[in-house]
């Protein structure tokens, strides 16, 4: 036996609006880490890939300069990233906007009355 489930609608027949939904707007800084961060990464991943020749006629305590960087520089790269990302965002979420730079949806409204 199937039973079939029906969703309560007003007597018209359409479904209850929802009330719209206001996003905040991104705050500028975090788009700007965002964007910086990404751009380190993407030199550290295939940057070393792209100059590996080059890199490979420099030396470091006798072993090419791209067997380092390959080996354990890319990975500090990665890990100083997580760990800039993490400390600039809490100072950004502990030091906010003020609230003319929000947008106005998120700024306090007046008391009607």
């Amino acid at each position: 036996m199937v039973t079939r489930i029906h969703a309560v609608t007003p007597a018209s027949g359409a479904p209850p609006a929802l009330p719209p939904v206001v996003l905040p707007k991104p705050d500028p800084r975090r788009l700007l880490l965002q964007a910086v961060l990404l751009l380190l990464w993407v030199l550290a991943a295939f940057g070393v890939g792209f100059f590996a020749r080059h890199l490979q006629t420099i030396e470091v305590f006798g072993w090419p300069l791209g067997y380092w960087l390959a080996s354990q520089g890319v990975v500090l790269v990665f890990l100083a990233i997580v760990l800039v990302y993490a400390v600039v965002m809490r100072y950004i979420d502990r030091h906010p906007l003020p609230a003319a730079a929000a947008p106005p949806s998120v700024r306090e409204q007046p008391p009607h009355g």
